[in-house]
């Protein structure tokens, strides 16, 4: 109400003097603090947002991640936006983190992947990793730049705490295809890997129109708060 009353003072004392407009956040432009309204998965708070961008043969393209409360990422990309609601760590110590990291003479599932993308038999021959009674097909891999927005330092999360700044050699992300449905877990068709000291791997969904409802902005500092 304070506010209210003064805004309304300022364009009293100052009637050509322009009222400052409210920040209207869209998925582009999530901050820490605020809120996105999910139609069938409630509120979620944002915690902290990644700006990421790769180069690949001279081309750039750009995304955000963004870490919700709860676990949950919310992935904004050119492509579409994805929500995951379930992320699993596994431990360097873990035999799933040295399937996936290995040398393609020891079972190595990444870099396997990798050889036969530079030999064009990616699509022929798929490479599969098997996790938690399911079998995935690795369809991307790839290296990422990001930088944190709306605050100074990385997220304090496992996995995203160790996104190297300076070296994007070191943040490794891939994604993963299930090879079939199964059943109760249709919202789980999107599989990210992302790969800093340890692996997290992310289950979630792509979200369609109508998913998200409204988007809070977060509580702005007043002059009096500053």
């Amino acid at each position: 109400m304070f506010d209210r009353l003064n805004r309304a003072l300022q364009q009293h004392l100052d009637p050509n003097r322009p009222l400052p407009q409210p920040r209207q956040p869209t998925l582009e432009s999530l901050l820490p603090g605020d809120v996105v309204s999910f139609w069938d998965a409630g509120d979620n708070l944002v915690q902290a947002v990644l700006e990421c961008r790769e180069e690949l043969n001279g081309r750039q393209t750009g995304w955000r991640w963004n870490l919700l409360d709860e676990g949950r990422v919310l992935e904004v990309s050119p492509e579409g936006n994805t929500l995951y609601d379930r992320t699993v760590v596994l431990h360097q110590s873990t035999a799933e983190f040295e399937t996936l990291t290995a040398d393609p003479e020891q079972g190595g599932v990444l870099k396997a992947f990798e050889a036969r993308v530079r030999q064009g038999t990616a699509a022929r021959n798929p490479t599969l990793f098997e996790f938690d009674s399911g079998v995935y097909r690795v369809v991307s891999t790839g290296i990422f730049d990001a930088r944190p927005v709306g605050q100074l330092a990385f997220p304090t999360v496992e996995v995203w705490r160790d996104v190297n700044p300076s070296n994007p050699g070191d943040n490794v992300y891939f994604e993963l295809e299930p090879t079939q449905d199964t059943p109760g877990e249709a919202s789980a068709r999107e599989v990210l890997g992302i790969w800093t000291s340890h692996i997290a791997l992310l289950f979630g969904r792509a979200l369609k129109a109508g998913d998200i409802q409204t988007i809070y902005p977060r509580a702005e500092p007043t002059n009096q708060d500053r």
